[in-house]
């Protein structure tokens, strides 16, 4: 009798416990978007981060959630990655460390900002996920400074 209940609840527990991996394996682009992380791969950037107790976006990058990849989608604005003569054009050149976020099963993406707005104790308007050598994923503050 023991072991016929012991057995029960070790298939019962087995069963619960791939039920909710499988759930949270589907749901990976939603808790990536909302809390912040990278999942792995191309396209895995998501769309909010935080910084200082800021909450930054950008449309174009979703974690490869289902509402922005299709093509039709009116969400991408512009370029992903800016080059460091487009930083420089909107001023907001040099940059210096503020922060990373992590990746899934991967290495930390470094975050950066204009060192004028950190050094003067600003509210950093655009910080810059530091995607790849000389590709710069911008940031918006979402709300108001």
């Amino acid at each position: 009798m023991w072991k016929k209940r012991k057995l029960l609840w070790v298939i019962t527990s087995g069963g619960i416990l791939i039920v909710v991996l499988s759930l949270s394996w589907l749901e990976l682009p939603w808790m990536a978007n909302h809390l912040g992380f990278a999942l792995p791969g191309q396209g895995g950037l998501p769309y909010r981060i935080a910084y200082a107790g800021r909450t930054y976006t950008n449309l174009a990058t979703c974690a490869h959630a289902g509402w922005c990849q299709s093509p039709s989608s009116g969400t991408r604005p512009g370029p992903l990655c800016w080059k460091e003569e487009d930083i420089q054009q909107h001023g907001n050149w040099p940059l210096v460390h503020v922060g990373a976020i992590s990746t899934l099963f991967g290495s930390s993406y470094s975050l950066v900002a204009s060192q004028s707005n950190v050094s003067s104790k600003l509210t950093v308007v655009i910080i810059y996920l530091v995607s790849d050598t000389n590709c710069y994923v911008p940031y918006g503050l979402e709300g108001g400074p």
